[in-house]
């Protein structure tokens, strides 16, 4: 089974995911199609058009990435889902991207997506210096 994936965000943050990935691991493996939403944009017409092509093409796994959950990009995707050959998560990051891309090349299971989520979560971290060490100078 083929698989196209599908980052949608709000504004340029699925553009500027795609770009990073491609700086790091260069050609990806799947083809990558951006939906960014601008100011006066209806993120259902997009959806709508979207779901069409999926329609279209049953043979290819649909895997969409989106920035926030329940917030309108979301929503338009979510019409998707209704669809089989459809996979789709929220709260993006190049983490998840690359595992998608790069760890889990076949057809997703329950499986696949859970540790699809372990990879994506695993990044988020918040990091501070004790006080006690010393700053080195450069």
């Amino acid at each position: 089974m083929k698989r196209k994936i599908v980052l949608a965000s709000h504004g340029g943050l699925a553009s500027g995911l795609y770009d990073t990935a491609k700086m790091i691991v260069g050609k990806l493996p799947f083809d990558v199609e951006i939906y960014s939403l601008q100011p006066g944009g209806l993120a259902e017409d997009y959806g709508r058009k979207l779901k069409k092509e999926i329609a279209a093409h049953m043979n290819t796994e649909y895997v969409i990435l989106t920035d926030l959950y329940g917030a309108s990009v979301f929503t338009a995707m979510y019409l998707c889902t209704k669809l089989d050959n459809v996979r789709l998560f929220s709260g993006m990051n190049l983490n998840m991207l690359l595992s998608v891309c790069l760890e889990h090349p076949a057809p997703l299971n329950e499986t696949d997506i859970e540790q699809i989520l372990h990879d994506a979560k695993s990044g988020i971290q918040f990091t501070q210096q004790s006080k006690e060490c010393e700053r080195e100078e450069f």
